[in-house]
């Protein structure tokens, strides 16, 4: 290289750095904002605020994939809630003895089982195929995934928040907790998932941000869903379906208040695919879907900023590679440029972005009121560095390709917190 070109690169490289570092100032910057929205006093829902006092009809929509140890627990739970009006439909692509097992539930009165031979379309193409089996009188849908275990009053609460016309959905909180203390993954995978839907998610929520749904403890109008086309089919179904009903002028509304347990996956391998799963299917819908929402004339500037925000949340990832790439190559050439920046703006917006992450971790633990010293935040922090080069990796293949392939995250079904279960599922 000439010295001309490698002043050229250097200044590139700079431009580069400065980019990156402008972006991961403003969430940290969007870290502190919430840290003191999150101070403020919330309001909470009156028990007797239902809207809908006639017990309207709700099917509950399970899709099942070779779940033999957690399937009998689920459907013990969702047949026992304290509600009258309601369905549980079965949609089992199963190639293993869970087939047997849902046999022998499809002889209860509230429940269907309906078996698919080809796999078409994932999670989102299950549940598409179940609405052909909907009661005909159902008028909301609530979905869970097989390792949950929802509380008797669920349908109660969560229709108890569908308090406006534009309400589509409604999302609960996917509490990681049944297995938390299994191992050191599942401990930082509880830790971790605190910042969602303790943190992130409860001041989006409060703000009026871009609410998404997550798979699963979320009730849906059935008209609304029907509306916009059903379940997305992508590998991210819950992402795509949100994006559809906000493109449709619908809003989401997420209660923390509504927790259901569920599982964490319990080895490191099934963690990373599970997250570059969700990091490559967000990416591309976010991709997808981008002016579609941008352009809506429905939705406030705070809700399209923060769906700037939460969509670009993988990415993150990659730029972080991109970046150390950069600073690594600009001491492998020896081309550097003194930041304008005085020296000690710079020291402080080290300590600003160094201290956000950490600081999320540490707020949603505390809404979670987790016992201090059990879930280490220095554990959590490492484990989200050996997570980047698989999420900036996944989140390059949601930019560059149309489709992806969907890794399902294995349940084990193992309980390290029985007192969190209803009574009648308690082993002793």
């Amino acid at each position: 290289m000439t010295l001309q070109s490698l002043d050229v690169l250097g200044v590139f490289l700079f431009c580069l750095e400065i980019g990156i570092t402008a972006i991961y100032m403003a969430y940290a910057l969007r870290v502190y904002v919430f840290t003191a929205v999150l101070k403020r006093k919330s309001k909470t829902v009156p028990e007797d605020d239902c809207p809908d006092l006639r017990q309207p009809f709700v099917s509950i929509m399970i899709p099942t994939f070779n779940e033999p140890n957690v399937v009998d627990r689920i459907l013990k739970a969702c047949t026992s809630l304290d509600y009258d009006n309601y369905e549980v439909i079965v949609v089992d692509d199963s190639t293993d003895e869970t087939i047997e097992k849902l046999r022998r539930w499809d002889r209860h009165p509230r429940v269907k089982v309906v078996h698919r031979e080809v796999r078409e379309g994932w999670k989102g193409g299950a549940l598409n195929h179940g609405l052909k089996f909907l009661d005909p009188r159902s008028e909301f849908v609530l979905v869970f995934d097989a390792d949950f275990v929802p509380p008797r009053d669920i349908i109660q609460r969560m229709l108890r928040r569908f308090t406006g016309d534009d309400v589509a959905a409604v999302q609960g909180n996917q509490w990681h907790i049944l297995n938390a203390d299994e191992n050191w993954i599942t401990k930082c995978v509880r830790t971790l998932t605190a910042i969602t839907y303790f943190f992130d998610m409860v001041a989006r929520q409060r703000i009026g941000g871009f609410t998404q749904l997550c798979g699963s403890v979320m009730m849906i109008r059935r008209k609304m869903l029907e509306e916009v086309g059903g379940f997305g089919t992508s590998i991210t179904e819950d992402w795509e379906l949100t994006l559809k009903l906000y493109k449709h002028g619908y809003r989401v509304v997420y209660d923390e208040t509504i927790k259901v347990p569920c599982e964490c996956p319990s080895t490191f391998r099934r963690f990373i695919r599970q997250q570059a799963r969700w990091a490559e299917g967000h990416t591309r819908n976010f991709r997808r879907y981008f002016w579609s929402i941008i352009r809506n004339k429905k939705l406030s500037l705070v809700r399209k900023l923060d769906f700037i925000f939460v969509g670009c949340v993988f990415l993150l990832s990659l730029l972080f590679i991109i970046g150390q790439s950069a600073v690594l190559l600009e001491v492998v050439l020896g081309v550097f440029h003194q930041s304008p920046l005085p020296f000690s703006l710079r020291v402080l917006m080290t300590v600003v972005m160094g201290f956000a992450y950490p600081l999320s971790l540490r707020m949603g633990l505390l809404n979670d009121k987790a016992p201090r010293g059990k879930y280490s935040i220095i554990i959590a922090l490492i484990m989200s560095y050996l997570l980047t080069p698989f999420i900036a990796y996944a989140s390059l293949r949601g930019l560059l390709l149309s489709r992806g392939s969907f890794h399902r995250t294995f349940k084990t079904g193992r309980i390290t917190r029985e007192d969190l279960l209803p009574i009648s599922l308690r082993s002793s």
